[in-house]
């Protein structure tokens, strides 16, 4: 008779963090700092709310803040299609990861330049309550995008399990943001 033989567990495969992982974990830590901070200036002056004025500037962060939440969006269904947890409609998944990963990057460079132009310039709304949650999901979604890429850089066995859900926050801030800024915006109650 012959004794079953257990094999060891198969090893995860990760990913191999790039030069630009490196960048954008740089980029996004200084942003979250910055955001944190930016938390602490509004809490301290939120009993005088800026006033807001009319320019295209605004318009255009908008409109970028809608296609960062769309990108946010594409980014949760990639990541969980190739989770599993949705449908891949037929895309192998070496795609989806692909258009994971390049949606991210360019989502990642668009809310950095937006909330640059964001924090320098008028572009805030003016009622206290949603820029205390306008600032609080920007540092947010600034600092957990750091904690992501450092994960994949320093921590890829961590971040295989980790990263997935951090993402989800993300996203999650990405369209809180939206909506307490774009979409205030298109229906004019900014």
């Amino acid at each position: 008779m012959t004794t079953p033989t257990i094999s060891a567990p198969r090893a995860r495969r990760t990913r191999v963090p790039d030069r630009m992982t490196d960048a954008v974990l740089i980029v996004t830590a200084v942003f979250g700092v910055w955001g944190v901070a930016l938390i602490v200036l509004t809490f301290i002056g939120i009993t005088k709310p800026a006033f807001i004025y009319e320019d295209p500037k605004i318009a255009i962060k908008a409109l970028g803040s809608t296609v960062v939440a769309a990108l946010s969006v594409l980014q949760l269904y990639t990541m969980e299609s190739v989770l599993g947890h949705l449908p891949r409609g037929g895309f192998k998944m070496k795609t989806m990861l692909r258009v994971h990963r390049a949606g991210g990057r360019v989502a990642v460079v668009l809310a950095v330049l937006i909330a640059y132009f964001c924090m320098t310039d008028v572009g805030a709304p003016h009622t206290p309550w949603r820029v205390a949650i306008h600032a609080i999901f920007g540092a947010t979604a600034f600092s957990l995008l750091a904690l992501k890429f450092g994960l994949i850089r320093f921590a890829p066995e961590l971040a295989y399990d980790a990263a997935p859900w951090v993402g989800r926050v993300v996203a999650v801030c990405f369209i809180v943001i939206w909506v307490s800024s774009g979409l205030a915006y298109y229906t004019g109650n900014l």
